[in-house]
Parts: structure tokens; sequence; C-alpha cells
């Protein structure tokens, strides 16, 4: 038995799950969890940018419905706002993290988002916040 890959057939259902979700919905969802915004912040802006990266960072293999809520709720809280500002997570101990991230799915979380933070994807951008030349 061999596969055959029909693309203009795939292109109808591509189409028709598309219109589908947006309409009626597909498993009972209309939406993402990621597209609702944060209170008071700008859709493109660069804390909406760095919420969603950083809140991305930890979507692996986790509920996406509960992390994306706890993370808006962090986001809104003025005591856990920092998690979402690479500088300010670079000048917090790492036991405040840890601590803070626990409502964002664990204890493991807050080293892992740190790491990431200094060595990967916002390395680049965490040197040039920490030596002053981003506000």
């Amino acid at each position: 038995m061999s596969i055959v890959i029909d693309s203009e057939r795939g292109k109808k259902v591509a189409r028709l799950l598309y219109n589908c979700f947006f309409s009626v919905g597909i498993h009972g969802r209309t939406g993402m969890p990621e597209d609702i915004m944060p209170n008071g912040i700008k859709k493109g802006s660069l804390e909406h940018i760095l919420f969603i990266t950083l809140t991305v960072s930890i979507d692996y293999q986790r509920d996406a419905l509960s992390l994306w809520e706890s993370s808006r709720k962090s986001f809104d809280d003025p005591e856990t706002r920092y998690l979402f500002n690479p500088k300010s997570l670079y000048k917090t101990p790492i036991r405040k993290i840890v601590k803070d991230m626990q409502n964002l799915r664990g204890p493991k979380i807050g080293p892992l988002w740190l790491r990431m933070l200094k060595d990967n994807i916002f390395g680049a951008y965490l040197s040039m916040v920490v030596q002053n030349e981003i506000k």
C-alpha cells in the first residue's frame, strides 16, 4: 500500500479547518490562549513580545490554557511582572525567581527561564539592556 499525497484536497481541508476554528470552533475552542492579551499592554509592543516569547519558552508539554492564564496573572501582578523584564530578571536572585515562578508550572522553570535569558534567545538583547544600550 502506498500513500498518495493530494495537495488540492489538503488545501481544501486546511481551509475548512481554519474557517471552522474561527467560526464554530474545534473541540470547543475558537481561539488560542496566547491570543488573550495581558492587561495594559499594546499589541506588538516590546512588553507584548517579551510576554509571548518568555511564556512560549516554557510551553513545552504543558497545559497551554492554564500556563497562559498563569502567565497573564503573573504579568498583571506588580510583584511578579519583573519576570517579563530581562533587565529586572537578570538582577533578581535565582531563589526569588524560582519562588515566583512556582505558579507558572513548577520549580524547575525558574532556572530554565533565567538560563534561556542569559544564554540563548535573549543573550544579545540582555547584554545590551544590562549595558544600558536599550532602555
